[in-house]
This record gives C-alpha cells, sequence and structure tokens, in this order.
C-alpha cells in the first residue's frame, strides 16, 4: 500500500460507525431506538447463516443492513423513491460478492404487496433479510426486555406467514429465537457488536483516496449538495499547493464537514424564524456527533479532526470545543472559511443566497472581529472570485 495515495478500508467498521448517524434519522421518521440497524444486521446475520451463506456473504448483508435506511433523510418515507435512491447509493459502496438490487427490494412482502409487487422467490434473500429484520424492530423495538414482547413477536409472524413473510424465514426465526441469548443479546449494543465481528471475516481492502472520497460523497449529498464546498476546497487546496494526501483528506473531511447535522431535526436545521437558545445549543452541537461518529472509523484521525473543527474561531469563541488559534493549523482555518463562504453562497430557509462580493464583505467584518483568518479570506476572494 502506498500511503501517500491509499488507505486501508473496512466497509462494515465505516458502515457500523456511519449507522448511528442514519438510526437518528429513523428514529425522528418512524421512531425506532437507538442502535436500530446493528440489531437489524445482527438478525439479518442470523438469518444468512441458517440459509448456510459464506464468508463474503455474511459480510455484505451485515453492510446492508447497517445502510439500509440511508436514503430516509432525503425521502422521508418509504416508498420508490426511497428504495431507488438507496440502491443507487449502494452502488457507490465496496461490497465483496455478487448481489443485485438488495436495497432496491428491501420493502417488498412475500405476497407482493411491497413497493416494486415482487413476491416469492422472485425477491432477493438478502432483501427479505432486512426486511423482516427491519419490520419486527421497527414495530416491535427488539431492545425491550420484556417476555409479552417476544411473545407478540412470535404470534405477529405467524399471522404474516407467506403474507409480509416466507415461511422459510419464520421458521429459521422460531428455531434461533428459542435460546434466551439470542434476546438478552438484542437489549445490548456489546453484545451485538460481539456477535457481529464474531462471525465476520476482515475484508479490509486497500483504496485510493479517491476511491475514498466517492465514498463520503454520499453523505455528503444526504444533507444538501455538496459540490459547492468541494469545488472551493479542491481550488484552495490547489492554490496552497497542499500534497496528494494532504488534499484527498482535506477533500474528505469537507465532504464529512456536516455529517452531524443528521442527528438534529430539520424543523431546527430549516427554521425560518430566529432560533431559541435551546435551539441554538442544538445546532452548535453538530460538529461533536461528527466527531463522534468518525473517531470509530479506522484510519481518519487526521480526518476526525478537520471535520469536526469547522466551527473552531481564531477568537476561541466558536464550537463546541472552543478550541483557540493555536489549536487551529492552516487547513483547520481554510476549512472553517470555506465552510461560512459556501453556507453564505447558498440560499436558506431564512434568505437568499449571496454574491461572492457580498461573502466576502460579511467574512471581512467576521475577521476584523477576529473570527475568521484574514489571509484565508483574502486568498478566498482571489481564488474564487
Amino acid at each position: 500500500m502506498n500511503k501517500k495515495k491509499q488507505m486501508a478500508f473496512n466497509l462494515n467498521n465505516f458502515l457500523l460507525s456511519m449507522s448511528q448517524a442514519l438510526d437518528s434519522v429513523e428514529n425522528r421518521v418512524y421512531n425506532t431506538s437507538e442502535h436500530h440497524s446493528k440489531r437489524v444486521a445482527y438478525i439479518a446475520l442470523k438469518l444468512a447463516l441458517e440459509f448456510n451463506y459464506k464468508k463474503e456473504g455474511l459480510f455484505d448483508i451485515c453492510a446492508y443492513s447497517l445502510c439500509h435506511n440511508i436514503a430516509l433523510n432525503k425521502t422521508k418515507k418509504i416508498n420508490k423513491e426511497y428504495c431507488e435512491l438507496s440502491n443507487e447509493y449502494a452502488n457507490k459502496l465496496p461490497f465483496v460478492s455478487e448481489q443485485k438490487d438488495v436495497l432496491k427490494y428491501q420493502a417488498e412482502h412475500y405476497d407482493g404487496s411491497g413497493v416494486y409487487g415482487l413476491k416469492e422467490h422472485d425477491i432477493p434473500l438478502f432483501s427479505q433479510f432486512i426486511s423482516f429484520a427491519n419490520i419486527l424492530d421497527t414495530k416491535f423495538d427488539l431492545s425491550k426486555s420484556s417476555i409479552d414482547n417476544r411473545k407478540e413477536i412470535l404470534s405477529f409472524i405467524k399471522a404474516e406467514e407467506n403474507k409480509l413473510f416466507s415461511s422459510d424465514m419464520i421458521e429459521c426465526f422460531e428455531e434461533f429465537s428459542k435460546s434466551t441469548s439470542f434476546w438478552l443479546d438484542l437489549q445490548n449494543e456489546n453484545d451485538v457488536m460481539s456477535f457481529i465481528f464474531s462471525k465476520l471475516q476482515d475484508f479490509t481492502i486497500v483504496l485510493d483516496f479517491e476511491e475514498i472520497l466517492d465514498i463520503t460523497k454520499i453523505f455528503a449529498k444526504l444533507l444538501d449538495d455538496e459540490r459547492l464546498l468541494l469545488e472551493s476546497c479542491e481550488k484552495l487546496a490547489d492554490f496552497y499547493d497542499f500534497e496528494h494526501k494532504d488534499k484527498q483528506v482535506f477533500l474528505i473531511a469537507a465532504s464529512l464537514s456536516k455529517l452531524g447535522k443528521l442527528f438534529i431535526d430539520e424543523s431546527i436545521l430549516n427554521k425560518k424564524d430566529t432560533l431559541s437558545q435551546n435551539e441554538y445549543e442544538v445546532i452548535k452541537s453538530y460538529p461533536y456527533y461528527t466527531k463522534k461518529i468518525l473517531s470509530n472509523i479506522i484510519g481518519f484521525a487526521d480526518i476526525v479532526s478537520l471535520s469536526s473543527m469547522v466551527q473552531e474561531r481564531i477568537d476561541g469563541k466558536g464550537y463546541p470545543f472552543n478550541y483557540k488559534a493555536k489549536d487551529l493549523s492552516l487547513k483547520h482555518r481554510v476549512l472553517a472559511c470555506l465552510l461560512v463562504y459556501s453556507s453564505l453562497l447558498t440560499k436558506k430557509s431564512f434568505r437568499n443566497e449571496y454574491t461572492h462580493e457580498k461573502a466576502i464583505e460579511i467574512m471581512n467584518k467576521m475577521s476584523e472581529k477576529g473570527v475568521l483568518d484574514s489571509s484565508i479570506v483574502s486568498d478566498i476572494d482571489k481564488t474564487l472570485k
């Protein structure tokens, strides 16, 4: 591996972290509980083992499960757009086995009453695994310890035999759910994770930084169009003559810099009126969540540092960590400035977009107050005009 051009990447490690943000969205839309996608992966893995899938298939069903809700922040409901967009995003991820349209058909029902009307064996098995696990955890919350909840689940799946689910799927679930340990595992994230790691082989691969960037751009698109910010970052990186690795890490960090906003309700993010003090505190938390998500991804240390410090200011009055000028490198300062610049040039719910000239005027006033680095604002003016 050429460390100046490449990085070791494990898809499940990446998606286990990203699932925290995706689950936050599903919680707001469908009231699922924390670690929902990990429980979906746990049950889907159990089913795949019963169906005798080999190590590549087990790795992939876990990954598909962890990102099954990847398009929900865009569509806000499960429909054809959701399924097609989920499939489009999934096709850009580096799975290790040959599976087709898994997320496209994740909302099919065995009797043909699903989104596309596929029925029985026309539905890919991976799609059936995810549908089964997702429906159960959404409807019943499998993290609950109640014995009555278990009985209701078993009664429900029998009632839905050959309707929502196949007889084979139900038979497998009934078999492994006889174990008390199955239900206890579901109540604890650490036990779910232990099971997942015990069943997965390590399919870490070496990817070029550009390939990593293509993956992280998917998550930038979940919130808004990332092109303006990334185009600006690329031009500034070239202006400062960043080395290849530094430039790519800078761009990857930029693409993930708003990730923590997936934890924040859109009613706050898109509010037209002035934010209340409590709402502003919620907004200020998003870089903290960005750091929380990315810190668990192997090899992402430099990316975490850049992505999570985009709202820090050289006067020490930024958020959420209150770093001061001495803590902020050139890249930190450039990315912080470019985030302000791209935000000013983007239309918001409460205002229209500004011109380049007006944005620079506003940023110059910020630099006069010691908020932004004046030399970088000047470079942005020259480079992006």
